[in-house]
């Protein structure tokens, strides 16, 4: 009569149950919900990623120019480290001579000496004003 026999039949109907309950409503809103926390951590990984790309890129950038730098400062050592390198930041940074050389120091206009030597700067309208009533 029929082609199955009951035993064979029962997988059959265990198998549609099982459908039953993967296909209901609240499976598949179960499903939805992993599925959109899913994505939400993955793009929160994505975000993370592309922060850590661009500090990276910073971070080279960054590398290069104290690369550079570093550079810089070891052709200036070395200059500095010779003789003639010694003399000219001692003459730079001091005002000595050899002997039978001398020294000449150049002064701003706007700086003008007073009568007893020190440097003092012109003075505005009003100070002058304030000075003159005040007697100095």
């Amino acid at each position: 009569m029929f082609p199955y026999t009951i035993t064979e039949m029962i997988p059959f109907q265990e198998r549609k149950k099982i459908r039953r309950i993967l296909y209901s409503k609240p499976t598949l809103i179960a499903l939805a919900l992993v599925l959109i926390a899913v994505i939400n951590g993955a793009w929160g990984i994505h975000q993370k990623a592309e922060i850590a790309i661009s500090e990276r890129d910073i971070a080279k950038r960054s590398l290069t120019e104290l690369e550079a730098r570093n550079a810089e400062l070891n052709v200036s050592l070395e200059r500095i480290r010779s003789a003639n390198g010694k003399e000219e930041i001692i003459r730079q940074n001091f005002s000595v001579a050899k002997a039978g050389e001398e020294v000449v120091n150049v002064v701003d206009d706007s700086v003008k000496k007073s009568e007893n030597g020190e440097a003092s700067a012109t003075k505005g309208f009003w100070q002058r004003i304030i000075n003159f009533f005040a007697g100095n």
